[in-house]
């Protein structure tokens, strides 16, 4: 079953900001899709019918209220990814090369940075304190490009169900963890490709 588009997404240019959610269902599998609401916009919010199917489908309609917090939330998590983010040229002192070797590695995506207006931003979870995390230049390769900065550092500090010890295949690691225990970075590259 497709759920059409709402009026408000449609347009030679695609889904434009706007409305909240996009839901797909094949067979018993649902996937849903959330664009960027727009709160000032009452073009882009769902129309009854269309919310309608979402309640039947178990997913409840977001509060432009809820919607403030969890924007509200998603700031604030990336004021403080940047806040410990480390400057090109304090992530070559860490590396111990030049700050031309780290914006060529960001390049090359064998690191992984943010730009920040002119400059580069480079999040702390790729790094150890002496250097990178073992391995982590693999996974950062395989990341969609455009995959937001939030949801990489959520996803590397979770706890993946496929990134298990041998002995305990209750205890889930994240794939940070992962890497920082020496296990293999293909597996979790693999996992990466796949965000």
């Amino acid at each position: 079953m497709e759920i059409p588009l709402p009026a408000a997404l449609k347009g030679d240019r695609g889904p434009r900001n706007g409305s909240v959610a996009l839901v797909d269902v094949a067979g018993s599998h649902l996937t849903l899709r959330f664009l960027r609401p727009s709160l000032t916009d009452e073009s882009a919010l769902l129309t009854p019918p269309e919310e309608a199917v979402l309640t039947r489908g178990g997913v409840e309609p977001v509060s432009a209220e809820e919607l403030r917090v969890v924007e509200g939330q998603a700031a604030a998590a990336y004021q403080e990814l940047r806040e410990q983010s480390l400057s090109v040229e304090d992530a070559a002192d860490r590396l111990g090369v030049n700050a031309s070797r780290v914006r060529q590695r960001l390049a090359e995506r064998s690191l992984y940075g943010v730009k920040d207006g002119n400059a580069w931003r480079l999040p702390a979870f790729q790094f150890v304190a002496e250097g990178l995390v073992p391995g982590i230049e693999v996974v950062l390769r395989r990341l969609p490009p455009e995959v937001s900065p939030l949801a990489v550092a959520r996803w590397l500090v979770t706890p993946n169900p496929d990134l298990t010890t041998r002995d305990d295949d209750e205890h889930s690691l994240s794939p940070r963890q992962w890497l920082l225990e020496g296990r293999s970075p293909e597996a979790a590259a693999a996992l990466a490709a796949s965000l």
